[in-house]
């Protein structure tokens, strides 16, 4: 009977043009009951790294790459030393952060007027109030002490100011919307940020091809609106689309809500224009889909978190908007349910399934608690998974019924418990909202602790139920994410940071996470938070070259210090 319950349910709240009345009931008779069973913490005191030994060294205003061929080489003949542990290994996290560097200078009354001189005065800030915003990240877990922060509006302008502050070793820090969730977006100590927000205008679109090309600070969701009036659609979606900006979607290159069905980044990005740490301006800012001349360096920079150079401008291939579009919030009772679910998903629902989320009992009571306005889709019980699936296609009356059809045979073979199929808009606006509002839920529960991990499907569980089991009732374990790409989102939920939490947490779930050569980071980057932890996914030659690589692009170590790559790492190659 709950089975018919649910298929009802599910037929009562489907879109407006369901097949006819004769056609839901046949569909409903022949559903039969199934056996199956159904606060804040300083930046100096919080992450701990190894201490750094200032490989960084004072250089000309324009660098020469002269020998840096003899420099990955002579890098990678250190592999032989053993001094980088490698690949599922049981490695410690016990570090401590590292010092400044002293390499790098300070800024002075000389700078100040440098820069003003620049961009006229008006992209200079020191505004105390302001700064402490940019000197905070999203979670209010990391903090540096910049006192500067430059707003550069052309291309030129960021070249004019990295070359300045190469020739005088002030390290920089490039900042976007300031989403990150990995510590990879502020200072660290007093680095110069440089935020590029005033970079955002939109710079042509080609209505055939579907390419938009745009400066590198356009706020995501303001090309979502852009493209929408074109009858295009962004290839990424994401839950801070409302304050984060294009390039630093790129540089981290952000996974979101439908990268299982328009891939990532690495795909849909056709050019770039980024400026190195000397001021020297890469033009790879092509809108060709075909282009085998050479190495496509873009790629180092899509995913590198500004640590090799800044994205300036970017021209991205965007999809057609489709008309149908469907989204079902589903009920299982438990994880291999889910699994199923999606392997059905995908053959059943084939070239219009757009996106596969997932969260647990434990993140859906935490957003109904936390947020205002939301309401439970699906009242009548609680359920120990929720699945969303949506689909997107180009003939509405076909996906409506390929979804209905799939629906009622999941419920049928007892995969699925309960579920509704949003009726407009507004309601699958409600259904998003739940799924996108867990990373706010958490915020205003207190503290966390956040992985974001790659694993296989039928793994990903697996660690958060042994995660329950080490930390007890001293936290909540709260699970949700992209299961169609395997990105299991994974957050230990606290009322204040603790480090005897943190150590029952770590080294685990990065040793757990290895053992199942899977990534420690999916989506959010390396940043700060995972920068000594990068041996847990990469070998040691791995490593070893995206040192080389850093060395080679930015020989004074000026971008974005102390992220991204062991500080190990880059000492040993001073």
């Amino acid at each position: 009977m709950k089975y018919l319950t649910a298929a009802s349910r599910l037929l009562r709240h489907s879109s407006r043009n369901l097949s006819n009345r004769r056609s839901n009931l046949q569909l409903l008779c022949s559903i039969r009951p199934s056996s199956s069973g159904h606060s804040y913490t300083s930046l100096r005191s919080y992450e701990k790294f190894m201490q750094d030994d200032c490989f960084h060294r004072n250089i000309s205003a324009k660098n020469s790459f002269r020998g840096s061929v003899v420099g990955i080489l002579n890098c990678l003949a250190k592999f032989q030393s053993g001094g980088i542990r490698t690949h599922h290994r049981n490695l410690a996290s016990t570090a401590s952060i590292p010092e400044r560097n002293k390499s790098f200078a300070t800024i002075n009354s000389d700078d100040i007027s440098y820069f003003n001189k620049v961009l006229g005065g008006r992209g200079v800030v020191q505004d105390e109030e302001k700064l402490d915003d940019a000197n905070t990240d999203w979670m209010r877990k990391y903090k540096g002490s910049s006192k500067l922060m430059l707003q550069p509006r052309t291309t030129q302008e960021v070249s004019q100011i990295l070359d300045y502050c190469n020739s005088r070793c002030l390290a920089v820090v490039p900042q976007g919307g300031n989403t990150s969730l990995v510590g990879g977006s502020i200072p660290v100590y007093d680095e110069v940020i440089i935020n590029i927000g005033s970079m955002n205008n939109i710079l042509s679109f080609d209505k055939v091809s579907g390419i938009l090309v745009c400066e590198a600070g356009c706020i995501l969701e303001n090309l979502m609106s852009f493209l929408d009036n074109e009858g295009y659609i962004m290839p990424l979606d994401l839950g801070a689309k409302g304050s984060c900006q294009i390039g630093g979607n790129i540089s981290t290159n952000a996974g979101g809500l439908r990268l299982l069905r328009y891939g990532s980044l690495h795909g849909s990005v056709l050019g770039l224009e980024v400026v190195l740490a000397n001021g020297t301006v890469l033009d790879m800012l092509g809108t060709l889909r075909k282009d085998n001349t050479g190495y496509d360096l873009k790629h180092l920079f899509i995913g590198s978190e500004g640590s090799l150079g800044i994205v300036t401008k970017v021209s991205i291939l965007t999809p057609p908007k489709l008309p149908s579009v469907n989204l079902a919030f589903l009920a299982c009772e438990d994880y291999l349910s889910c699994q199923k679910i999606l392997v059905e998903a995908k053959t059943k629902l084939g070239e219009i399934l757009s996106a596969f989320e997932f969260l647990d009992i434990n993140a859906m009571d935490l957003v109904l608690t936390q947020l205002d306005g939301l309401r439970d889709p699906l009242p009548s019980s609680k359920h120990n998974f929720y699945v969303l699936i949506e689909t997107t296609g180009s003939m509405e009356s076909h996906d409506k019924e390929k979804l209905e059809a799939f629906l009622a045979q999941a419920i049928e073979s007892g995969l699925l418990t309960d579920g509704v199929v949003a009726q407009d808009i507004n309601q699958a606006s409600s259904f998003w909202r739940i799924r996108e509002g867990v990373p706010e839920a958490l915020l205003k529960a207190g503290a966390t602790y956040k992985y974001d991990l790659s694993l296989p499907p039928e793994k990903m569980y697996n660690l958060v139920e042994e995660m329950r089991q080490r930390l007890g009732t001293a936290a909540n374990v709260v699970a949700y994410g992209h299961l169609g790409d395997g990105n299991l989102h994974l957050n230990i939920s606290t009322k204040q940071y603790d480090d005897n939490i943190l150590a029952k947490i770590e080294p685990f779930v990065y040793e757990w996470t290895s053992k199942q050569r899977g990534s420690i980071s999916a989506e959010h980057g390396i940043g700060l938070m995972k920068a000594n932890k990068l041996h847990y996914s990469n070998s040691t030659e791995v490593v070893q070259v995206m040192a080389a690589i850093k060395k080679v692009l930015d020989p004074s170590g000026i971008l974005n210090p102390y992220k991204v790559l062991p500080t190990s790492v880059l000492s040993s190659q001073s």
